[in-house]
């Protein structure tokens, strides 16, 4: 016996099912472009780094700070991206699938050091809308300044971008220096907007003061750690969040020799290319099923010799 045929109005529905399918399908895949979407986050001095000694005639006087700086900077910036060229479902294995461009990669470009009561210079720039690239990411140091930035254009990236400064420091016994700044955080054309917190961490020897997003895309922190703590001390560490972002972390010694330790900060951008929603997975495994199935109905039906 010959197995039934589907009739002409199972056809169509299988063929509109099937059309229906490649386009929810076509449609998870191509919402992988977008419009343009940055996210930034910069710290800035208020005026030049807090008033220690430096060893300069030039620099040092009345005005001094009960302290010394040492004769460096620890200078970083670097960035990192690679495209988001396609996201699909395996049709064998139902695993997402995606293909990724080529890794691109920038640090220190230009260092230079500067005045004794700056940060010093330092770049690194991946330029987007190329052959091999559509993503923007740049982070400097500057004199004053540090900032991170990265921005997506027709494609989803994994990105990252980071700007550090750090300097070590001795501070005079029963004396203190505040160390401030303006931090900023920014994220535009992004669905999932900006929802930013300041945090404190501290412990004996460690502090940071953050401003930052709350899904760690775009941050920037000020902190210290201290290594050679004289007997006696306590109560290293206070801060304040002013207007605006203003950060401010004041470190004392109350004890009767000096303390050492660095002082940093840094601005940080992280972006992750998105994994599919439950519902969008769910559509690309429909479509691939659906586009499947009618696939092999179309092929050619096998007859079998009839037995003797």
């Amino acid at each position: 016996m010959r197995a039934a045929k589907h009739g002409p109005s199972g056809r169509v529905i299988l063929k509109k099912l099937s059309r229906l399918a490649v386009v929810s399908a076509a449609c998870c895949i191509t919402s992988l472009a977008q419009a343009d979407t940055t996210y930034s986050a910069d710290f800035t001095l208020q005026g030049n780094l807090p008033m220690l000694r430096t060893g300069s005639p030039m620099w040092d006087g009345p005005q001094s700070l009960p302290g010394e700086w040492s004769s460096w900077n620890r200078i970083d910036a670097a960035v990192n991206s690679r495209d988001l060229l396609s996201s699909g479902v395996n049709p064998a294995s139902g695993a997402l699938e995606q293909t990724w461009g080529q890794q691109n990669h920038s640090d220190n470009m230009h260092r230079a050091g500067g005045p004794p009561l700056t940060m010093g210079e330092s770049e690194a720039h991946i330029h987007g809308s190329n052959d091999w690239t559509h993503t923007t990411a740049t982070a400097s140091v500057d004199w004053r300044s540090l900032r991170s930035a990265v921005t997506l254009t027709d494609r989803y990236a994994d990105a990252d971008s980071h700007a550090t400064w750090s300097r070590d420091f001795s501070l005079d016994a029963h004396s203190s220096f505040t160390f401030s700044g303006l931090a900023t955080v920014g994220i535009s054309g992004d669905s999932n907007p900006l929802s930013a917190a300041t945090t404190f961490n501290s412990n004996d020897s460690f502090a940071s003061l953050t401003l930052g997003d709350l899904f760690g895309r775009v941050r920037t922190t000020i902190g210290a750690n201290i290594w050679d703590i004289g007997s006696g001390v306590s109560n290293l560490f206070n801060y304040s969040v002013g207007p605006g972002g203003l950060l401010a972390l004041t470190i004392t010694n109350n004890g009767d020799s000096a303390l050492r330790g660095s002082l940093n900060a840094g601005s940080y951008v992280a972006v992750s290319a998105p994994i599919p929603e439950p519902e969008t997975w769910l559509l690309l495994l429909a479509g691939v099923g659906i586009v499947g199935f009618t696939a092999r109905k179309r092929k050619p039906a096998e007859h079998l010799p009839l037995a003797a």
